[in-house]
């Protein structure tokens, strides 16, 4: 614990020392014309001082970042041997066909359109089969 201080002051006396010193050169540049030799040396020591004061700052901010959660895996359980799906109960049309009828009908006797009388007499009629839609409920069940 003691060693993780004692680091941290070293860093942070080593980057104010190296903002002094960049401050300092800009503070005491001669302006005199020279050689083109001594500009070109002076950039280069610009930025390599730029390069070690970013990576002393970039490598601050890792450090200090908190720590990422950790994320336990629990795996899925195991599907059950025997799975049973419940079906609820539910309302179902169903189509249901009705059979013809034939029967036999008692027709009085009377006058047809032409005047003519005719006497009484059965006739058969026959009613046409037809569907019929009825509601009918299906209880629940399960399923395997």
């Amino acid at each position: 614990m003691l060693r993780k201080g004692v680091d941290f002051m070293l860093k942070r006396f080593a980057a104010l020392t190296l903002i002094v010193s960049l401050i300092s050169l800009f503070a005491v540049a001669p302006a005199q014309a020279g050689s083109k030799q001594h500009h070109m040396w002076t950039g280069a020591g610009i930025a390599l001082g730029a390069v070690a004061l970013g990576t002393i700052l970039t490598h601050h901010i890792y450090v200090h970042t908190p720590p990422q959660p950790r994320v336990i895996y629990y795996p899925p359980p195991p599907p059950p041997l025997y799975r049973h799906d419940y079906v609820p109960g539910h309302w179902e049309i169903i189509r249901e066909w009705v059979p013809g009828r034939w029967e036999k009908v008692w027709v009085p006797g009377h006058y047809d359109r032409w005047g003519n009388w005719i006497e009484g007499h059965y006739e058969e009629r026959v009613t046409p089969g037809y569907y019929i839609e009825k509601r009918v409920w299906v209880e629940g069940y399960y399923r395997r």
